[in-house]
């Protein structure tokens, strides 16, 4: 996504939605290098499947007990950033916002997120979690697929698969026990079309239970996706 011309970094200076400085280096745009670089990264050991971090030292495949107990229908997720400090302020600045500036920064995290965590990533089509048509009307657009068109401008070959949709307007899942979210988002997602790819990515700005991404990810796996991998900025 090219930067935009200089004239108006003068007449109108970026600032990072973060901490307010003015953003000066062309390849930022809504999001400064300092709170970007200083939000904890999400590295091993975790889960296998869910990817949620395992504290202490790991020396075998392991899958926690979360996994072991239901069984996601995905095949693997994957969160890059820990749902704190810059990452967690340019979500909400997008979300709630409409902050559009931080996108360009978050598409290349993104980018790079899917080169390193998912396999055959090339085989792979784009499917952004989607809101339900009410919730989508009152906000105005849905972020995880903005960012997944951004994602499409910086990895060669990518393409949105746009026909998962949301039939259940389900209540918001903060306050909600794990196993409460789980049935809140039962039956949720269904594809619109069939069948679906057999390979995908599901695009989310934040997992923290993972019971959406697992909805949406047993609506593909009913219409035909087999390789099914999540990927979300945050973990929360």
């Amino acid at each position: 996504m090219d930067p935009r011309p200089r004239i108006l970094d003068t007449a109108f200076p970026r600032q990072c939605c973060s901490c307010g400085t003015e953003i000066s280096h062309p390849s930022e745009n809504g999001l400064c290098w300092d709170c970007r670089s200083a939000t904890h990264s999400l590295t091993p050991p975790w889960c296998e499947q869910c990817g949620m971090p395992i504290a202490g030292r790991v020396d075998h495949s392991f899958r926690c007990a979360r996994c072991e107990e239901t069984r996601p229908a995905y095949t693997l997720a994957r969160s890059l950033y820990r749902y704190e400090g810059g990452i967690r302020d340019a979500i909400h600045a997008l979300k709630y916002h409409r902050d559009f500036s931080v996108i360009p920064d978050l598409a290349r995290l993104f980018a790079a997120g899917i080169l390193t965590h998912v396999p055959d990533a090339a085989a792979a089509q784009l499917v952004p979690v989607p809101l339900h048509p009410r919730k989508l009307r009152k906000r105005g657009f849905n972020q995880s697929h903005e960012l997944a068109k951004a994602i499409c401008l910086l990895v060669p070959g990518a393409a949105i698969w746009p026909h998962l949709r949301r039939v259940k307007d389900t209540e918001t899942q903060t306050h909600l026990s794990a196993s409460a979210r789980r049935r809140n988002v039962q039956g949720a997602f269904r594809a619109a079309r069939t069948p679906a790819p057999e390979s995908v990515i599901l695009i989310d700005d934040v997992m923290t239970t993972g019971s959406t991404v697992d909805a949406c990810a047993r609506a593909l796996h009913q219409t035909g996706s087999r390789h099914i991998s999540v990927l979300t900025l945050a973990r929360g």
